[in-house]
């Protein structure tokens, strides 16, 4: 048992169970950061070509989860399934239109919980899907920017219209790069307001939950000129793969008709290289313009003098493709769309710079942190604690662990897991729910997932293995 002194207050960690003891005045702040369609193409997961320090030391305070799923590839769903601690068949947020609420009226949120529990908390950015708020979680309204999506002269009143092809959008660029400062975007007028609150409420002897949700790397692919010129375009990787998976079925895929409708972008079809390695230069530029807005935040958190006693929590909704398999967009099943990065720092006696292979979900932070933070895990969270996983790494690493995700298209409803070695998809129809279509691709010697080998009879048993762990969460009716 390790003994720790926060605050003057004696705190116990126990290395034979999950839950850190403490007294109430002494219960950890907890800062979660959001960051929208974020796929772990960062430095600290291995992509060398990426400017993301911050987030990078971050990482190295703490444990980063090398294999973490979303539960649906749209932001509105999966952030409702993150909010709630429930996947999208119980939220019934299957597009960003529907709010958890009305299916789940009575259901105490990630934040409420916290609340309940003598918590202050505070809600800034894009926390659920754009507008969409929650009032009942926060000790004050929450704040939230619709304006500065643009900054170049002529643009800056404009917004982009979303979910779908919008003609409007052909009036506005895919992406731009003025040379402003950070504030002249919502983010960074948003970081500001956190920072703000964040030292304030540092002050007071009650724990505070601050949750702050950045824009990008969204789109439009905006941010200031100083982040554009970290890159150099010619040299930017662009997909190996820019071809859709060898026998995967059409509606497997996207057709991206939201990105198609920007202007300088064509209306359909592939992207020219010279617009493809453009458009990959832009969304790289909002990473590490996100990345200096969070390293902001945390250094706005160490002057408090409050980081040994917050944890911290940094994820992304979902993944994005970025000419992976044809496609500029999430709304898949794939890896690139599903998988995301998700870095937990505990700084009250775990160990740093640890790094956990274990598949792991998103709804897996909600009962983590209230498991971090000591309060007792609400009966109907459908995610795990991940708290073993900061004290042991490896815990879990004997373990075939699974990550779920789904997603509806062409009245089909597409459900998929991914164990160790695969990925393996399974299309019902929505009315009569029979199996129309399986994908199954091994992450072995085919961690693009470009050949589908469900129909390979040498696959039998792999297939049938791992359909019966799809099957355990979703049962055929």
């Amino acid at each position: 048992m390790i003994i720790r002194a926060i605050r003057g207050q004696l705190i116990l960690f126990s290395l034979g169970f999950s839950t850190i003891f403490a007294e109430s005045q002494s219960k950890p702040n907890i800062l979660i950061i959001g960051i929208d369609d974020l796929r772990p193409e960062l430095n600290c997961y291995g992509a060398e070509h990426i400017h993301s320090p911050n987030i990078d030391q971050l990482a190295s305070r703490g444990t980063l989860f090398e294999r973490a799923y979303a539960q649906y590839a749209v932001c509105g769903p999966s952030r409702s399934s993150m909010f709630t601690g429930r996947r999208p068949d119980a939220t019934k947020a299957y597009n960003n239109k529907t709010h958890f609420r009305n299916a789940l009226p009575e259901i105490t949120s990630l934040p409420e919980h916290f609340k309940n529990n003598g918590y202050r908390t505070y809600g800034f950015g894009k926390i659920l899907h754009n507008t969409h708020s929650d009032p009942q979680s926060w000790t004050e309204p929450q704040h939230y920017l619709t304006s500065h999506q643009y900054a170049s002269p002529g643009y800056e009143d404009k917004k982009a219209g979303i979910d779908g092809y919008h003609a409007s959008n052909k009036l506005i660029p895919l992406f731009e790069g003025p040379e402003v400062e950070d504030d002249a975007y919502r983010d960074g007028l948003t970081n500001i307001a956190a920072i703000k609150k964040l030292k304030s409420v540092a002050k007071e002897e009650t724990p505070f939950l601050l949750f702050i949700g950045y824009q990008k790397p969204h789109t439009p692919f905006n941010a200031p000129k100083k982040y554009w010129d970290l890159y150099d375009p010619d040299e930017l990787p662009l997909a190996p793969n820019p071809f859709p998976p060898q026998g995967a079925p059409e509606f497997a895929l996207s057709d991206w008709r939201y990105v198609h409708s920007f202007g300088g972008v064509p209306d359909e079809g592939p992207f020219p290289e010279p617009i493809a390695r453009k458009t990959l230069h832009a969304y790289f530029a909002c990473v590490s313009y996100i990345d200096s807005l969070v390293g902001d935040l945390i250094a706005a958190l160490e002057e408090t003098g409050e980081a040994d006693n917050t944890i911290i929590a940094l994820w992304s909704d979902h993944g994005y493709q970025l000419g992976d398999h044809g496609m500029w967009c999430k709304h898949t099943n794939f890896e690139t769309s599903t998988r995301i990065p998700f870095i937990l720092v505990d700084p009250r006696g775990h160990r740093q710079g640890q790094r956990a292979s274990a598949r792991v979900e998103l709804i897996d932070m909600y009962p983590t942190l209230a498991d971090l933070a000591g309060l007792k895990l609400p009966t109907d969270l459908e995610g795990k604690s991940l708290a073993p996983l900061l004290l042991n790494p490896k815990k879990w690493d004997q373990q075939d662990t699974v990550g779920f995700s789904q997603f509806n298209r062409a009245g089909n409803q597409g459900y998929s897991v991914r164990t160790k070695d695969f990925r393996y998809t399974e299309w019902r129809n929505a009315k009569t729910q029979k199996i129309v279509a399986q994908e199954l691709y091994d992450h072995r010697n085919d961690p693009q997932e470009n050949i589908n080998v469900a129909e390979n009879p040498e696959r039998k048993h792999e297939l049938q293995y791992v359909q019966k762990r799809l099957q355990k969460q979703w049962p055929l009716k």
